[in-house]
């Protein structure tokens, strides 16, 4: 393990903590300790010590130079501490903006009660609070202390976004929205705004924002053209380390929805691979933080795994199994539903997902306190849903529907 090296034999994650490290001296007057995880702990000394995981800013620094590099590194540090919270409605109101971020890094934010709606699958509006560095939620609590319901802070944060000039950047086919910093993303939260710059893009225009901080609108008239667009953007999505979605949006109206092209569309076995591949990823994030959590409170959970196969024609397909001999399990939303017995292997056969949930109730159940969505299972279907769920099994691999 690099990270705990000595100098001399220093890895690019050693040397980076470090010059981070001697900016939070320089900059916040405290010498931080490393701590696993690369990452590095700033004790003030005052309120509980930060945690700063230095992997995105690592990888968002390693193709920049001077002093865009040195602005980056100097926002990162100071964005550590942020301002006092808002303490009344009228601090607050101008300081709030739409966030949009995916469920995975909701989940990890560790904050409680954080205000949040839902965008699309996997996607969520927040209601940041802006300062110069850094970027906080709201929360229950703060609006508690400001008097105003969740509806008043996300419409006083959209409605402070629609207001600012949106910069719009075009090459081809494409619009780039070029800001504000930070908020790039957050239009997607404000379809009715993002709709007026499709117009002058196409007549059946799609948005794409794999990472936070990127946002396109692009023309879908060239089909051959659109199914290119959209590999880059699953690429893109797959490196950038803070992710959003690769599944392209279409905006009716005041509305903002996953992108359906039609049947026989050139776009449409991209547009499902997208769809797998985000769900791939935040179910993956979900579960990792499921197990941790499982194992440091010693409950007894078994958090099924998001399971993802490519077939010879480039479509993808989904799958999560079910064991008899797990009395307490989770199952991500998946094509397939892989049933069977450990002691017994020729007794597993498969399901597609909505004749799961149809037939193993009430054995299969939805958790609503979970994003991504996840279903509860406590033991085995009884014997009657089980003859039933056999009379609907699949193939294992699934034909393409």
């Amino acid at each position: 393990m690099g990270w705990f090296r000595g100098r001399d034999q220093q890895s690019p994650e050693d040397k980076f903590a470090d010059e981070v490290a001697g900016l939070i001296q320089s900059l916040l007057g405290v010498k931080p300790k490393r701590v696993a995880g690369f990452a590095l702990e700033i004790d003030r000394g005052v309120d509980p010590p930060i945690t700063m995981n230095l992997h995105n800013v690592f990888a968002e620094t390693q193709n920049i130079s001077g002093d865009e590099r040195a602005a980056r590194l100097r926002t990162a540090v100071l964005g550590m501490v942020p301002p006092p919270r808002p303490a009344t409605w009228l601090d607050a109101a101008p300081k709030l903006l739409p966030a949009v971020r995916a469920a995975s890094w909701v989940g990890a934010g560790g904050l409680e009660g954080l205000i949040r709606v839902p965008l699309a699958p996997f996607v969520s509006v927040l209601c940041a609070i802006d300062s110069e560095h850094a970027m906080t939620f709201a929360t229950e609590s703060d609006l508690h202390a400001w008097g105003v319901t969740a509806a008043d802070a996300m419409q006083t944060a959209s409605g402070n976004l629609a207001r600012q000039q949106v910069q719009v950047g075009r090459t081809g086919q494409i619009a780039i929205i070029m800001g504000p910093d930070g908020y790039i993303s957050s239009w997607l939260a404000l379809p009715s705004s993002l709709g007026r710059i499709a117009k002058d893009v196409g007549d059946e225009v799609i948005a794409l924002a794999p990472a936070r901080d990127q946002l396109i609108l692009f023309n879908t008239s060239d089909e051959a053209g659109t199914v290119r667009q959209l590999d880059e953007t699953l690429t893109e999505y797959q490196a950038t380390p803070r992710q959003l979605s690769p599944v392209p949006y279409i905006i009716r109206g005041s509305q903002l929805e996953p992108w359906d092209p039609p049947e026989g569309h050139p776009a449409r076995l991209a547009v499902d691979k997208a769809g797998h591949f985000l769900a791939l990823v935040e179910y993956g994030h979900q579960q990792a933080r499921l197990n941790e959590l499982f194992i440091n409170s010693r409950e007894d959970v078994y958090a099924g795994k998001y399971m993802l196969v490519g077939r010879p024609d480039g479509s993808v397909w989904s799958w999560a199994a079910w064991s008899r001999q797990v009395t307490n399990g989770l199952l991500p939303q998946v094509d397939v539903v892989l049933l069977g017995d450990n002691d017994d292997p020729n007794s597993r056969f498969a399901v597609r997902w909505d004749d799961a949930i149809r037939l193993a109730a009430p054995a299969l159940q939805p958790e609503t306190v979970f994003d991504p969505p996840l279903w509860r299972y406590r033991g085995w279907p009884d014997n009657d849903a089980l003859a039933k769920l056999k009379d609907a099994a699949v193939p294992f691999p699934p034909p393409r529907t």
